[in-house]
């Protein structure tokens, strides 16, 4: 019976100090979305810190060119533009720092970075 009482304990200190390291970490961890115009930083969006969705509007000066970017906790994304192909809409949401959202004809990018951005390669193709 104390044997078990043992395990029991530990087990339940082992789960209060992961829980604790885990909140700590998940608190200082934050997220950026930097984005740039013309290859200008323009905005930087701590993602971490998003309490509401909202939306932004970029467009050069003296450009018809508009693209909207649509951000919220964790995530970003071009919610519209007027590029002739669209790719940088149809792409979606990124939450990871790997791939950018990219609008060519406008020169706009998108690029996450930070600590709990996930950048690790699944594969590689050649």
């Amino acid at each position: 019976m104390k044997s078990n009482r043992f395990w029991l304990i530990l087990l339940a200190v082992v789960v209060i100090v992961s829980s604790i390291a885990m909140l700590m970490l998940w608190q200082t961890s934050s997220s950026y979305a930097r984005i740039y115009l013309h290859g200008e930083l323009v905005e930087t969006v701590n993602l971490s810190e998003v309490a509401e969705p909202y939306r932004m509007t970029f467009q050069a000066d003296g450009s018809l060119n508009i693209n909207i970017v649509e951000v919220e906790y964790g995530r970003v994304r071009m919610l519209e533009s007027n590029c002739p192909s669209g790719d940088c809409v149809r792409q979606g949401w990124i939450s990871g720092g790997l791939i950018p959202i990219v609008c060519l004809p406008h020169r706009l990018v998108i690029t996450l970075e930070g600590d709990d951005i996930n950048t690790d390669i699944d594969a590689v193709v050649g």
